[in-house]
């Protein structure tokens, strides 16, 4: 008996038949050249796969600028004019916030504590270019955050309000089945009427422009916001306008529904609670 035998050698050295003819070479993460290339050829799929799927993501879509996101190429300022401020149930939580404050300053904190617009929203729009480029606004989509829903059965409310409406004025429908900004003709004091201008519009940091949205429902509890469409210098783009990171809330009005809110002033001019009827 061969004493080699049993490693799968004869006695001369060669390999027996059936024995393994790979047994005895190095694992390939031991063998330097071919673990470099492997190494290589990993980080060429990745880098490559990357960028192919970035530019899969870009080509036909659009960048919406939310909060916190890539920089638009325009300041907005934007002021919520409507009016009256609503609630689904009488503000109690309000009442400490108002007692003491003069009358404007407590009509000024019912303003800003709305659950709702009622009837419209009135909201204002400046926007201005960050730089001497002009900048196209093309358009403004009206975006439903969610389905309508319909209007609860009472709601609270103080006393109405109403505003010439100004240039670059829009007028959109939340009871539409897919809403869009209606350019209006503005409502000059004096003079002949002048002619209703649409999109687009360019602006810069020396020329502004300032739009005023009025968006109504006559038959809803609407959610939305607004996505202004831009290009400039090659690049386009959507800003996302809401109401603080949240969605612009309108409710319909309906006269049997309406329940007043206002305030009671003592006779030094001070508030001294909620009342309900209307200022």
């Amino acid at each position: 008996m061969n004493a080699n035998s049993s490693d799968g050698e004869s006695g001369d050295g060669e390999p027996q038949a059936g024995a393994e003819p790979d047994k005895g070479k190095k694992p390939f993460w031991k063998r330097p050249l071919t673990w470099a290339l492997t190494v290589l050829v990993g980080a060429l799929a990745t880098v490559l796969g990357g960028a192919l799927q970035d530019v899969f993501k870009t080509t036909g879509s659009k960048v919406v600028h939310e909060f916190g996101k890539e920089q638009a190429p325009f300041t907005v300022a934007s002021e919520d004019n409507s009016c009256p401020p609503v609630w689904t149930h009488f503000p109690d939580k309000l009442q400490k916030s108002v007692i003491g404050k003069t009358e404007d300053e407590g009509r000024t904190i019912l303003m800003k504590n709305r659950e709702a617009d009622g009837g419209a929203t009135e909201l204002t729009v400046t926007l201005q270019g960050r730089t001497q480029s002009a900048v196209v606004i093309t358009g403004v989509r009206v975006v439903m955050s969610g389905p309508p829903q319909p209007p609860p059965a009472s709601v609270f409310g103080t006393g109405g309000c109403g505003a010439a409406v100004p240039t670059r004025s829009f007028a959109i429908d939340l009871d539409s089945k897919s809403p869009t900004a209606k350019a209006l003709p503005p409502d000059e004091p004096s003079g002949p009427s002048p002619a209703i201008v649409n999109f687009p519009y360019k602006i810069s940091t020396t020329d502004p422009e300032v739009f005023h949205f009025s968006v109504r429902t006559a038959a809803c509890d609407c959610t939305w916001y607004l996505e202004i469409e831009w290009n400039s210098n090659g690049k386009a783009g959507a800003y996302r306008l809401d109401n603080g990171g949240k969605p612009f809330r309108t409710l319909a009005l309906q006269g049997y529904t309406w329940q007043p809110v206002g305030l009671y002033v003592s006779q030094d001019g001070t508030v001294t609670g909620l009342s309900r009827t209307s200022y």
